[in-house]
């Protein structure tokens, strides 16, 4: 399993917004691609901090949601609740505990 992770410093105002943004479109964005296990959304108000947490079943599948505008469309389209740039690093899930 290959896990994306999105950082982002938030707008404190826009936290909400960005939430049901997520939930209501870019989650069930992620549910029709291939390879997509489960993603989490997560604020930390306090410090001004946002993480975009997607797992997906391969390498190949986490890159085919890049290389087909999905993760391009999502950053363009929550731009207006980010008060920076987001960085994006690449994980392999080594140790899953359910």
């Amino acid at each position: 399993m290959y896990a994306r992770i999105v950082q982002v410093p938030i707008r404190a105002e826009s936290a909400t917004d960005a939430t049901d943004y997520y939930r209501n479109s870019v989650g069930p964005a992620f549910k029709q691609q291939e390879g997509f296990k489960n993603s989490r959304f997560l604020i930390d108000s306090a410090n001004g901090k946002c993480l975009f947490v997607t797992l997906w079943e391969s390498e190949e599948a986490r890159a085919k949601s890049e290389n087909d505008g999905l993760l391009e469309n999502t950053l363009a389209n929550m731009k207006q609740y980010f008060a920076g740039s987001p960085t994006v690093d690449y994980y392999e899930v080594v140790e899953e505990v359910a």
